[in-house]
Order: structure tokens, then C-alpha cells, then sequence
């Protein structure tokens, strides 16, 4: 389902916001809006700047649209993660960069910008919504399936993620 100019924003949580022991979690306020709330202790305030930026894009403008529907246990759509890096890896004056293709989209967050376990809980959250299908990943100069049809699923890894 695709709703155009939908807006995002990625911010701190307000004290309460955020349930006790959950430190990323996001909300659609509207039809037209998703927030991402991040505890305060976990993020760089310059990070969900960064992020709301970045993102608006790409959600705004339909590369990752909602579904409306969820893949079957087991299959996923696409891959999209976050991968602590050292700042120097990244565009001066910046703690995130996007590397997207057709199937993955890869974070790329200073390492001194969020914390281990917001990464690993970041990482989960992504893996719910886009590995299901609840986000899409949409490429432009790729023609959609033919109706009715999904594309071949990938499997599941055998493992979960870990981050060390």
C-alpha cells in the first residue's frame, strides 16, 4: 500500500514513550506519518537528524512503501540492517550513509553515534519490517511482478545476527 508523501521522523522518546526495557521502537501517529523513538541515553541527538533526513526520501517518495500484509514465516522480501562503523569511513560532517541495492539497504552509523545494543535492537526492529514484508523495498527501473505473483522468497539464515 502506498501512500504518497508519507513523512518519517526519528527522534529521542519523551520520558514514558517509550515502554521500560525498550530503547527503539516506531509509531504511526497518522495515516501519513511513522515516527522512530530512540532512548536518549542509547543515540546522538545528530544521528536522528541525520536518519529523518535520509529517510524522508526514500519513504516520502515511495523507494520503501508499507505492504498492507506480512510474509509467511520463514521467507523474507528484503534485508536492510545497521552496521557500526569508525566515523572516518563515513562523508565528512556525517554519522550515517545509506548502501542500497535491490534487496538490501545497509546503514552504515558512526560507531561513536549509538550504542551496541541500540544497533542489535535497531537491527531487530528492521529485520520485523522488512523481512516480513511489511515495508517494501521499491526499485523504480524495475518492473513490478506480474499480478498475483511474489518474487522467489530467500530463506531464512540458520542463525541469528550477532553483533560482537
Amino acid at each position: 500500500m502506498y501512500t504518497p508523501h508519507t513523512h518519517v521522523q526519528y527522534r529521542l522518546a519523551e520520558v514514558g514513550e517509550l515502554a521500560e526495557g525498550c530503547i527503539v521502537d516506531m509509531r504511526t501517529p497518522a495515516a501519513n506519518r511513522v515516527s522512530v523513538l530512540f532512548s536518549p541515553l542509547q543515540i546522538d541527538e545528530r544521528l536522528t537528524q541525520q536518519l529523518t533526513r535520509i529517510s524522508s526520501h526514500q519513504v516520502a517518495h515511495g523507494a520503501w512503501r508499507q505492504s498492507g500484509s506480512s510474509m509467511p514465516e520463514g521467507q523474507w522480501l528484503s534485508v536492510t540492517r545497521w552496521e557500526r562503523v569508525p566515523g572516518s569511513w563515513l562523508p565528512r560532517g556525517w554519522l550515517v550513509a545509506g548502501i542500497e541495492e535491490a534487496g538490501s539497504c545497509i546503514w552504515l552509523v558512526n560507531e561513536d553515534a549509538c550504542t551496541h545494543r541500540l544497533q542489535h535492537d535497531m537491527n531487530d526492529l528492521l529485520y520485523r519490517l522488512a523481512s516480513k514484508g511489511v515495508y517494501l523495498q521499491c526499485w523504480f527501473r524495475c518492473p513490478p511482478p506480474p499480478a498475483g505473483e511474489l518474487p522467489d522468497p530467500m530463506l531464512r539464515p540458520s542463525a541469528p545476527l550477532t553483533v560482537p
